[in-house]
């Protein structure tokens, strides 16, 4: 997929698909362009217990770079 410069919607979008395959997503908290890089962070649920994630987007690309 080549996505020339997403908004953040879509990076939101992208996290959150990503996500939903592992865990159960609340909400996105956040999302910050930072050189060509999506950064979005959500608040998940797994096992009961409730984390933050972050998801690294590249901004022309729409590929997911990282993942903490």
């Amino acid at each position: 997929m080549f996505v020339l410069n997403m908004n953040n919607s879509q990076a939101e979008e992208i996290a959150r698909t990503f996500l939903s395959q592992s865990y159960s997503v609340i909400r996105i908290e956040k999302s910050e362009l930072v050189d060509q890089t999506w950064i979005v962070q959500v608040l998940v649920l797994s096992f009961d217990k409730e984390t933050r994630k972050k998801v690294k987007i590249n901004n022309r690309t729409g590929y997911i770079v990282g993942f903490e």
